[in-house]
């Protein structure tokens, strides 16, 4: 069942986080206790009192720093964000990913939201996570370096949710 995150769930979360890394970027208790006093969409998958998986979603009135998220917010003035998901490798299949996404695609709508955003690393390649986001509907807008260095190279991905 995709639910709230709740305080019980942070060694989970961070463990989750951490060993889909570098699916998802590095997250320590500090990052997720932000995300979870400012970001409005905090979401986990709880299977059988075990967290599977989660998402972050941001707004474009999210206090975030990232390069990725600066990148998004000067092109869209209203726009939602997923920061991050992950899910348990052992649940891959099983249609979690689909399942979150289609949960923070109707918060989205339902705050007015026309954009929702997103970037896949292409270097260190995710073409797992770069097929999940053609199929799920999503627009491959251009590479970006956040860093500055090609080591570490995303694609901007948007999703026309005005439709």
């Amino acid at each position: 069942m995709i639910r709230p995150y709740a305080d019980d769930d942070k060694a989970d979360v961070l463990a989750l986080n951490a060993a889909c890394v570098p699916e998802v970027g590095p997250m320590d208790g500090d990052k997720l206790a932000a995300f979870v006093e400012w970001a409005p969409y905090v979401r986990v998958v709880d299977v059988g009192d075990a967290i599977v998986g989660f998402l972050v979603g941001l707004t474009e009135q999210s206090p975030y720093s990232s390069p990725n998220f600066g990148w998004f917010a000067e092109r869209h003035s209203s726009f939602a964000y997923v920061d991050r998901v992950a899910v348990a490798e052992a649940q891959r299949g099983d249609g979690w990913g689909p399942a979150l996404y289609r949960d923070v695609e109707r918060w989205a709508k339902e705050i007015g939201r026309p954009v929702l955003c997103a970037e896949v690393n292409v270097e260190p390649p995710n073409p797992r996570s770069l097929r999940f986001h053609e199929i799920f509907g999503f627009d491959s807008i251009e590479h970006f370096e956040p860093t500055g260095s090609p080591e570490y190279r995303v694609m901007m991905l948007t999703k026309d949710l005005s439709r």
